[in-house]
């Protein structure tokens, strides 16, 4: 598990997550989603299934068949859900 800071530019805010480097990254973004939308008691517009996750630093777009490791995503790491 690593620490990541979530920026979520659609209602300006940003979480910290604890997020599974092993896990396939559209799985994540569904759970982020999910957890963002609980708290927030809010629903992200547009398509859960179009939903990105990026690197804030490179402003990459991760593949959403590959996980947070094999992009050497580590603790700290600043994610952006757009």
């Amino acid at each position: 598990m690593i620490m990541a800071d979530v920026y979520v530019p659609s209602i300006g805010r940003q979480y910290d997550f604890s997020l599974d480097e092993q896990a396939q990254i559209s799985h994540l973004i569904q759970e982020v989603a999910e957890v963002i939308c609980q708290k927030e008691n809010c629903k992200l517009g547009g398509n859960p299934d179009e939903l990105l996750l990026c690197l804030m630093d490179s402003s990459r777009i991760l593949s959403g068949e590959k996980c947070l490791s094999s992009y050497g995503i580590g603790n700290g790491c600043s994610l952006l859900l757009v």
